[in-house]
């Protein structure tokens, strides 16, 4: 290949990264849309919310696969072969798609350990872009069709419940309380039914000595 696989391996991971983001910020917003957990709508209505996360995914499939056609990377015309490491830096032609994503890791193709790292990373800047937005989005809605009265009185509401009313940041401090309270009992009630081998048992559960 004649660019530097380092160069080749920025090109890639950049592009999975902009692919993920997209498809995890797509996929949420179904599932938030779909059980009615406004605090994470990027919309403030319920079927744009679902159709917008369609619209993510595909967006996200389309620019991932199509943009060797206007980027250059190592994909350039006639070059796309089996053998990765013999492609010249270009744009793809139509008919080399299928195969211009075929780059073999050693040669600058992105790996799975690189993987295993920026899927959770885009995953987890959808879930903040949600979170950011769907706050905004809550405030909309309290200054309309959701009623006052009724948005006080589920304050105390935590999880996803919380979120059916409430933002994510005004839902975090309610539930990190009740999971302070409630971890202490959880956490015996674990050991107490753990298998007597359990390792955690045998180290923490004093009440059997």
């Amino acid at each position: 290949m004649s660019t530097d696989f380092e160069t080749v391996r920025d090109v890639f991971a950049s592009h999975y990264f902009l692919f993920a983001f997209l498809a995890s910020l797509g996929t949420l917003q179904i599932a938030v849309a779909n059980s009615g957990t406004r605090g994470l709508w990027l919309t403030p209505r319920r079927l744009v919310t679902r159709w917008l996360g369609v619209a993510l995914i595909l967006t996200g499939i389309a620019i991932f696969f199509l943009q060797p056609l206007w980027i250059e990377g190592p994909w350039a015309g006639g070059s796309v072969e089996a053998d990765s490491i013999s492609r010249e830096w270009g744009q793809a032609r139509w008919g080399e798609l299928a195969a211009a994503r075929n780059v073999n890791d050693i040669h600058g193709g992105l790996d799975g350990t690189k993987q295993a790292i920026w899927f959770p990373l885009a995953a987890i800047l959808a879930f903040v872009v949600s979170a950011m937005i769907g706050a905004l989005n809550i405030m909309i809605l309290n200054r309309g069709e959701l009623d006052r009265s009724e948005t006080r009185s589920s304050l105390n509401e935590d999880g996803l419940a919380g979120l059916e009313k409430h933002s994510y940041f005004a839902t975090l401090p309610v539930s990190l309380r009740k999971f302070r309270a409630d971890i202490g009992g959880v956490w015996r009630t674990g050991l107490q039914a753990a298998d007597r081998w359990s390792l955690f048992k045998i180290i923490f559960d004093r009440s059997s000595n």
